[in-house]
């Protein structure tokens, strides 16, 4: 029996690889997949995530930003825009970063995820106004998460 989606044998083998964490094999195959199908949003996603658990966050920036383009719907936006921002971060490129973020939060408001990284972001362009403002923002939406993020920062305070 053939399966239904001919890109679903890609995505089942690379997220087998990804889950026993040989993400060499996986970068491999996801880039094959992409190739393959260039307008898949989740080849290129499991471009990104592989490379980024290589370390690779240039090529995890590109495929992500590629992914982050062919989005279709939040659930897409979000995953492939979060990486995104992850990899613009682990570049050390935080406004880009925060800007994809701002980017999610105008299409997805209230997304707990997407607060906590501009929480991040804005600490690590020392910009603490915007950093206090974020974490009001996640208050709004899950207190509990917000109480325990502001209980790490200032038990890593301080170490």
């Amino acid at each position: 029996m053939a399966p239904k989606e001919p890109n679903a044998p890609y995505i089942k083998q690379i997220s087998i690889y990804l889950q026993q964490e040989e993400y060499t094999k996986a970068l491999g195959l996801a880039e094959e997949f992409a190739e393959k199908f260039p307008d898949s949003m989740a080849a290129h996603f499991l471009a990104a995530k592989s490379a980024f658990w290589l370390n690779d966050f240039k090529t995890a920036k590109k495929e992500a930003q590629t992914a982050f383009n062919l989005s279709e719907g939040e659930e897409e936006l979000a995953v492939s825009g979060i990486l995104l921002a992850c990899s613009h971060y682990q570049l050390k490129e935080y406004k880009k970063g925060l800007e994809i973020l701002a980017l999610l939060k105008s299409r997805m408001d209230g997304k707990e995820e997407i607060m906590k990284l501009k929480f991040v972001f804005a600490l690590a362009l020392n910009d603490e106004p915007a950093a206090r403002r974020h974490l009001e923002d996640l208050y709004s939406i899950n207190r509990k998460e917000a109480s325990a993020i502001m209980l790490k920062f200032l038990k890593k305070g301080r170490e």
